[in-house]
Protein backbone atom coordinates (compact mmCIF):
# COMPACT_ATOMS: atom_id res chain seq x y z
CA UNK A 1 0.00 0.00 0.00
CA UNK A 2 0.96 3.42 -1.45
CA UNK A 3 -0.62 5.11 1.27
CA UNK A 4 -4.30 5.31 3.32
CA UNK A 5 -6.83 7.82 2.63
CA UNK A 6 -9.28 8.81 5.07
CA UNK A 7 -12.79 9.95 4.56
CA UNK A 8 -13.59 12.90 3.15
CA UNK A 9 -15.84 15.23 5.34
CA UNK A 10 -17.15 18.63 5.14
CA UNK A 11 -15.85 18.88 1.80
CA UNK A 12 -12.02 19.03 2.39
CA UNK A 13 -10.15 15.93 1.52
CA UNK A 14 -7.29 14.85 3.71
CA UNK A 15 -3.39 14.42 2.59
CA UNK A 16 -2.38 10.61 2.26
CA UNK A 17 -1.16 9.36 5.72
CA UNK A 18 1.80 6.98 5.04
CA UNK A 19 0.93 3.09 6.44
CA UNK A 20 3.45 0.84 8.19
CA UNK A 21 6.35 1.24 9.90
CA UNK A 22 7.46 4.86 8.06
CA UNK A 23 4.52 6.21 9.65
CA UNK A 24 5.02 9.13 11.70
CA UNK A 25 1.98 10.67 14.05
CA UNK A 26 3.73 10.91 17.51
CA UNK A 27 4.73 14.50 17.79
CA UNK A 28 8.77 14.93 18.29
CA UNK A 29 9.05 17.63 21.01
CA UNK A 30 11.79 19.86 20.45
CA UNK A 31 14.62 20.87 23.16
CA UNK A 32 13.09 22.33 26.27
CA UNK A 33 13.99 26.12 25.88
CA UNK A 34 16.38 27.89 28.23
CA UNK A 35 15.43 29.43 31.79
CA UNK A 36 15.99 32.98 30.08
CA UNK A 37 14.47 32.67 26.76
CA UNK A 38 11.48 31.32 28.48
CA UNK A 39 11.53 34.44 30.99
CA UNK A 40 12.19 37.03 27.89
CA UNK A 41 9.03 35.46 26.40
CA UNK A 42 7.14 35.69 29.64
CA UNK A 43 8.04 39.72 29.56
CA UNK A 44 7.54 39.69 26.06
CA UNK A 45 3.83 38.46 26.12
CA UNK A 46 2.83 40.94 28.50
CA UNK A 47 3.41 43.94 26.54
CA UNK A 48 1.66 42.00 23.91
CA UNK A 49 3.99 40.24 21.36
CA UNK A 50 1.85 37.48 19.95
CA UNK A 51 4.90 35.46 18.87
CA UNK A 52 5.88 35.21 22.35
CA UNK A 53 2.53 34.10 23.25
CA UNK A 54 2.50 31.72 21.23
CA UNK A 55 6.25 30.25 22.10
CA UNK A 56 5.24 30.13 26.07
CA UNK A 57 1.65 28.45 25.00
CA UNK A 58 3.87 26.01 22.93
CA UNK A 59 6.17 25.64 26.32
CA UNK A 60 3.31 24.70 28.38
CA UNK A 61 1.88 21.89 25.54
CA UNK A 62 5.19 20.30 25.63
CA UNK A 63 5.37 19.42 29.80
CA UNK A 64 4.96 16.36 31.44
CA UNK A 65 0.84 15.51 31.40
CA UNK A 66 1.31 11.98 33.03
CA UNK A 67 -1.86 11.91 35.53
CA UNK A 68 -3.77 14.43 33.49
CA UNK A 69 -6.93 12.44 32.67
CA UNK A 70 -10.09 13.51 31.31
CA UNK A 71 -12.27 16.17 33.28
CA UNK A 72 -14.85 14.26 36.36
CA UNK A 73 -13.08 11.13 36.03
CA UNK A 74 -13.17 8.99 38.89
CA UNK A 75 -11.04 5.53 39.31
CA UNK A 76 -14.15 2.99 41.01
CA UNK A 77 -13.29 1.42 44.65
CA UNK A 78 -12.91 -1.99 42.82
CA UNK A 79 -10.30 -1.09 40.73
CA UNK A 80 -8.28 0.97 42.95
CA UNK A 81 -8.60 -2.02 45.81
CA UNK A 82 -7.50 -4.64 43.22
CA UNK A 83 -4.01 -2.36 41.83
CA UNK A 84 -3.35 -1.51 45.85
CA UNK A 85 -3.68 -5.12 46.75
CA UNK A 86 -1.57 -6.21 44.03
CA UNK A 87 1.19 -3.25 45.18
CA UNK A 88 0.72 -4.91 48.77
CA UNK A 89 1.09 -8.27 47.39
CA UNK A 90 4.53 -7.70 45.42
CA UNK A 91 6.19 -5.38 47.63
CA UNK A 92 9.47 -7.39 48.77
CA UNK A 93 9.43 -5.20 51.85
CA UNK A 94 5.95 -5.79 53.35
CA UNK A 95 4.59 -9.23 54.27
CA UNK A 96 0.98 -8.24 53.52
CA UNK A 97 -0.49 -11.75 54.57
CA UNK A 98 -2.85 -9.98 57.17
CA UNK A 99 -3.60 -7.31 55.56
CA UNK A 100 -7.03 -6.46 54.56
CA UNK A 101 -7.78 -3.30 52.66
CA UNK A 102 -11.19 -1.91 51.90
CA UNK A 103 -12.01 1.15 49.89
CA UNK A 104 -15.23 3.51 50.03
CA UNK A 105 -15.42 6.48 48.02
CA UNK A 106 -11.38 6.96 47.32
CA UNK A 107 -10.75 6.08 50.69
CA UNK A 108 -8.54 3.68 52.01
CA UNK A 109 -8.82 1.57 55.27
CA UNK A 110 -6.04 -0.84 56.11
CA UNK A 111 -6.81 -3.22 58.99
CA UNK A 112 -4.84 -6.45 60.35
CA UNK A 113 -1.14 -6.88 61.69
CA UNK A 114 2.42 -6.38 60.38
CA UNK A 115 5.26 -7.48 62.13
CA UNK A 116 7.37 -3.95 62.23
CA UNK A 117 6.42 -0.22 62.65
CA UNK A 118 7.91 0.17 59.39
CA UNK A 119 6.13 -2.56 57.74
CA UNK A 120 2.91 -0.09 59.29
CA UNK A 121 3.84 2.78 57.69
CA UNK A 122 5.23 1.17 54.47
CA UNK A 123 1.72 -0.34 53.54
CA UNK A 124 0.10 3.40 54.27
CA UNK A 125 2.52 4.70 51.56
CA UNK A 126 2.16 1.99 49.01
CA UNK A 127 -1.63 3.11 49.53
CA UNK A 128 -1.03 6.51 49.08
CA UNK A 129 0.37 5.95 46.35
CA UNK A 130 -2.53 4.38 44.17
CA UNK A 131 -3.59 6.23 41.63
CA UNK A 132 -7.52 7.30 42.73
CA UNK A 133 -7.00 7.14 46.49
CA UNK A 134 -7.61 10.34 48.29
CA UNK A 135 -7.85 9.36 51.90
CA UNK A 136 -6.07 6.85 53.48
CA UNK A 137 -7.22 5.31 57.31
CA UNK A 138 -4.09 3.01 59.05
CA UNK A 139 -5.76 0.56 61.62
CA UNK A 140 -2.65 -1.87 61.41
CA UNK A 141 -1.38 -3.18 64.58
CA UNK A 142 2.25 -4.48 65.38
CA UNK A 143 2.57 -7.56 66.73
Amino acid sequence: MAGEHFPQENGLSPEPRAAGPDRRDDFVAEEPRSWLSRAADEVAAWLGDPDAAGRRQRDKAAGDHTGEGPAGYVDTDERIRDELNKRLTFDPHLNASRIEARVVAGAVTLTGSVNTTAERRRAEDIAIAVPGVNQTHNRLVVD
